[in-house]
């Protein structure tokens, strides 16, 4: 009762956060997102020169893009999340920012398999604290009918970061060698780490939410278990985890295809990838926030159907991207690819959001990740990877073409469990804003 009585004297006691002020941190934990994208999809740009200069299998670069990154990514972010829920969200994401820079630009300095697999880990370890806590200070800074465009727009950041690495890690691949491109996009993070902490403000604890909605602090198998018994979040999580073998799949192995299916350069590559995933996938983004947040006004559901739908479109699209000849009709039904799985992701963060209460938002966001990443990112590019080997003494370089056919079937299951999913959301958000008994 006594955490209860202080986290409502809070909301009391502090200033409530302008519009402006919540625009202006908005806007730099959009460029966090971004640094956070741009190092995490460095590597999957990089893999074949990666792969020639450290002579490494497809099979050990997709379980170290995959596995290696999410293994202490995944696994931290639950223990990270709730330190965010308890203290001070400014401190730890600024601090998670400098790690996983820092450990970006030594990916660059890496000998050897093992010493990639380490700075790989490295990443993952900074970057277990760079979305939940996002998460959470943007849930108080907005109203629920806002968050699903606020959420959307910090999303942005993370298409902005491919377009940014991507072209920037290309160019500099192409003139200066891979391991400098690693220094050039690990970088700017730290400076922005020290920026971030001094000039954004901690928001309230529950400022958007009703006088007698709770803030108590409740125990980790408390908190778990209310967060299972949200049915809306337990089918949102297992179709969002599916959804991930197809985002992570293909984020990790493109730039491959490209290259041994259409033979473009190292710039080629960084430059179209940047541009599809970059300014379209933004696009994408945008387009999922805005759809959810206006029909959502309408009918709550609608904040779970516009994921759904994005996710059972994007497979037809993706199989017309692999098996199309040309690679200007190919990258065309990418760009409608990415525009559909872009869409999904600022719904669904809002809605772990909304069917949460105050002080369990950023262990929902980790809780997903927690599960959804072990399976989308260490299966969607481990599996790719494995299914390349295999593959390979049949097809050559086309294997990598038929290897992802795999990825893009699982869209058609997870969106077909986001529309499950849709049934309970408006009675998980009572349950989220009601008061403790």
């Amino acid at each position: 009762m006594a955490a209860e009585t202080t986290a409502s004297s809070e909301r009391i006691s502090q200033p409530p956060v302008s519009s402006r002020e919540a625009h202006y941190a908005l806007a730099v934990l959009t460029v966090i997102s971004a640094l956070n994208y741009a190092d995490r999809g460095l590597l999957s740009l990089l893999l074949d020169p990666v792969k020639r200069d450290l002579h490494v299998t497809d099979t050990a670069l997709g379980l170290i893009n995959g596995f290696g990154f999410v293994l202490f990514y995944s696994f931290l972010g639950l223990p990270i999340a709730r330190w965010a829920d308890r203290s001070d969200r400014r401190f730890i994401l600024a601090v998670s920012l400098a790690v996983w820079s820092a450990m970006t630009c030594l990916t660059g300095l890496a000998r050897g398999v093992w010493q990639l697999a380490f700075t790989r880990f490295g990443v993952g370890v900074g970057e277990a604290g760079g979305v939940a806590p996002s998460h959470s200070m943007l849930s108080d800074l907005y109203t629920k009918d806002e968050l699903p465009r606020a959420l959307s727009i910090l999303t942005v950041g993370s298409r902005l970061g491919v377009l940014i690495g991507s072209v920037l890690a290309g160019y500099v691949d192409q003139h200066y060698g891979w391991r400098a491109a690693f220094l050039a996009v690990g970088l700017p993070g730290i400076a922005v780490a020290l920026f971030f902490r001094l000039t954004v403000r901690e928001p309230v604890r529950g400022a958007m939410e009703p006088a007698r909605a709770s803030a108590k602090i409740l125990p980790v198998v408390q908190t778990t278990l209310f967060l299972l018994r949200q049915r809306s979040f337990v089918f949102i999580t297992i179709g969002g985890s599916l959804m991930g073998i197809t985002v992570y799949g293909f984020q990790s192995w493109v730039p491959a295809f490209l290259r041994r299916i259409h033979h473009l350069s190292s710039f080629q590559v960084g430059a179209y990838q940047g541009i599809v995933s970059g300014v379209i996938g933004a696009g994408g983004v945008l387009l999922g926030g805005f759809l959810a947040e206006r029909l959502g006004k309408r009918d709550v559901r609608w904040r779970v159907y516009v994921p759904a739908l994005a996710c059972m479109i994007c497979c037809p699209l993706y199989l017309l991207f692999l098996f199309l000849p040309t690679v200007f009709a190919s990258l065309f039904f990418l760009a409608l690819a990415v525009i559909a799985t872009s869409a999904y992701l600022g719904p669904t963060f809002a809605v772990y959001q909304t069917v949460s209460k105050v002080r369990m938002r950023a262990f929902a966001s980790a809780l997903f990740l927690f599960i959804g990443n072990p399976i989308g990112l260490g299966v969607g590019s481990g599996l790719v990877g494995w299914l390349n080997d295999r593959l390979l003494p049949r097809y050559g370089d086309v294997a990598v073409r038929y290897s992802l056919v795999a990825p893009a079937v699982f869209a058609l299951v997870g969106g077909a469990l986001f529309w499950l999913g849709s049934r309970y959301i408006e009675a998980d958000i009572a349950t989220a804003s009601a008061p403790d008994d």
